[in-house]
């Protein structure tokens, strides 16, 4: 469509390329230099203004006529064309309408929300994946622009058109259950607290489980044996079920995560949770910590 419009912007260039040779010099820029074919007389005839075209050019007793442009076709120009353009441009997938064709102009066409222009095509907006976050949101005109976060800041999103978040900082007594990363915040809490159960519970396990990568055949084995769902062998349907029993299992279940995943040989999953367990009773020697 971009090399299509292109091509009838060059052909009315051509149509007004007599602007330059016909221009006199009291007035460049609406007259033009007309030769009567009949009589040979050189005349500086006006040109017709935009919104219209020339009907009949002028003669050594009559002004150029000039007639209106008819429906869904224009002049952009003051202009000696014999006939109106055309407005050929029509917006099609992922584009909208942001001038609408007039007697003056063509029809103007965007690419919608969400969308920007590339290689003749709107095309949708990248999103970040986690661990990256958004330096420049996408415009009509350009994609989004994803960078890494820096150290101290987290993308959890998956995908995301969010900015990099400043990991939280542990006050009042709490410590963190769970150091953050690129991937998650700082989990902040008491020790007492995650013995208790509870959301301290749920989110300092969700963030162990949600953020290391596992083996599909094995994440697969642990949804079909505990969540009871047939899904496809693919991470993201996974990774979402996951996430989605983790925010409404109960307690007792969270309690035996570790049995359950070295049941479903992610066994490194259950050492990680009980090895952070043990650094935490470590550091809390009154705390009675345990799943």
């Amino acid at each position: 469509m971009y090399i299509i419009s292109m091509l009838f912007l060059l052909v009315q260039l051509l149509l007004l390329s007599g602007v330059l040779c016909g221009a006199t010099a009291e007035d460049p820029v609406n007259t033009f230099l007309f030769t009567n074919p009949h009589t040979g007389e050189k005349l500086t005839c006006s040109k017709c203004p935009p919104g219209t075209h020339m009907r009949a050019p002028c003669t050594s007793s009559a002004k150029t006529q000039c007639d209106p442009c008819r429906s869904q076709h224009f002049t952009e120009l003051w202009n000696y064309l014999p006939r109106c353009l055309y407005c050929n441009n029509f917006c099609m997938d992922n584009q909208e309408v942001e001038k609408e064709c007039s007697a003056v102009n063509n029809r103007v066409c965007r690419c919608k929300e969400g969308f920007y222009w590339a290689e003749d095509f709107c095309v949708r907006h990248s999103k970040c994946e986690p661990g990256y976050g958004v330096t420049a949101k996408g415009t009509p005109q350009s994609d989004t622009v994803c960078e890494l976060c820096s150290d101290g800041y987290f993308s959890s999103a998956s995908p995301s058109l969010k900015t990099c978040v400043k990991h939280q900082e542990c006050t009042d007594g709490k410590i963190a259950l769970l150091h953050g990363s690129l991937y998650r915040d700082t989990v902040c809490g008491t020790c007492d607290e995650l013995a208790s159960g509870g959301e301290t519970l749920r989110t300092f396990l969700s963030g162990l489980l949600t953020t290391h990568r596992m083996r599909m055949a094995k994440m697969k084995t642990f949804v079909t044996k505990y969540i009871n769902k047939s899904v496809l062998r693919q991470r993201g349907p996974l990774q979402h079920e996951i996430r989605a029993w983790l925010a409404q299992a109960p307690e007792d279940q969270l309690r035996k995560l570790p049995q359950m995943l070295k049941a479903s040989q992610l066994s490194c999953m259950a050492d990680n949770i009980e090895t952070r367990l043990k650094e935490i009773k470590q550091q809390n020697p009154g705390c009675n910590l345990s799943l």
